[in-house]
């Protein structure tokens, strides 16, 4: 049950997400892109909720480790480009994880 809980989660918030890229100009310009030092703690914390609700996250693992790598040769962009990578895979395995449109999430079972 924590799988679906966690991608269902994952997914509106990437619903989101992507609905505050495109914002209408009236609602103000768009955030920038935080800088890896802001942006590395938040990815490793999704990794952690991710690997907590039993997904493989070993690949995500990958690209914050590269992440650090880059960030400790001052390349700002080849870290922030492998967050983006960590994150998606996170997104991608949650996604694979939900349960299909259309169909109910599995009920707990009763306690009779």
């Amino acid at each position: 049950m924590k799988i679906p809980l966690f991608a269902a989660g994952l997914l509106a918030l990437g619903t989101v997400a992507a609905a505050a890229q495109s914002a209408p100009p009236e609602m103000g310009a768009p955030q920038p892109t935080p800088t890896c030092a802001e942006a590395l703690p938040q990815i490793q914390s999704l990794i952690d909720q991710a690997s907590q609700a039993g997904l493989d996250t070993s690949g995500a693992a990958a690209h914050v480790a590269e992440a650090e790598t880059a960030r400790g040769a001052d390349d700002e962009n080849g870290c922030i480009r492998s967050l983006v990578l960590a994150q998606n895979d996170v997104l991608e395995k949650a996604q694979a994880a939900a349960p299909a449109a259309g169909e109910a999430p599995a009920a707990p079972p009763s306690a009779q």
